[in-house]
């Protein structure tokens, strides 16, 4: 078997400069909880710290759902980051936003767990996905977290990627000194 052409989980890593994610089932735990009329999600901060790490790194950052709401839109405010909601379609939404920030589809993580993220997938430079995943989008991913969606799996990532690209020792240094954002 040759490996010409095959790019490492590591590369990949090293390549990163963006990052777009699904919101139910990654950003939540998926579950959908309705008080009446309204909906209501939950969020897990540790999600939002990675993303907050990601915008320290200088990563642009967005949050891409079939699935819109007013918890949805409200969190993303919350975490300074763009939104694109009832997106079904999330392969050319994907691409979309790419052009748009004028970053390389291979320099950009794309995070999801169902069917419906597999185009936008297919195109990133990672991959990832969380271990309640669907099978066909776990088999697809370049990465896999640790944590189920809703429990921090953002924040694994984020953190996997800093890593690898010897960031993240310097961002805890700032939090260590008390200059943490």
């Amino acid at each position: 078997m040759s490996t010409v052409g095959i790019v490492s989980v590591a590369q990949r890593m090293l390549n990163v400069r963006a990052l777009v994610c699904d919101v139910d089932g990654v950003l939540t735990d998926g579950r959908l909880n309705y008080l009446g009329d309204q909906e209501i999600k939950s969020f897990s901060v540790l999600d939002g710290f990675g993303i907050s790490l990601a915008k320290q790194a200088g990563w642009n950052v967005a949050l891409l759902t079939a699935r819109g709401g007013v918890a949805v839109e409200r969190r993303a405010r919350e975490l300074g980051v763009e939104l694109e909601t009832g997106q079904r379609s999330k392969g050319p939404a994907f691409a979309a936003i790419c052009a748009r920030w004028n970053v390389p589809l291979e320099n950009v993580a794309y995070m999801g767990d169902d069917w419906l993220d597999l185009p936008a997938m297919l195109q990133a430079g990672l991959a990832a996905t969380v271990p309640n995943a669907a099978a066909a989008v776990r088999q697809r991913a370049h990465w896999l977290a640790n944590v189920q969606g809703g429990a921090g799996a953002v924040r694994e990532l984020v953190e996997a990627v800093l890593g690898a690209q010897g960031k993240l020792d310097a961002l805890l240094a700032q939090y260590l000194r008390g200059e943490g954002a």
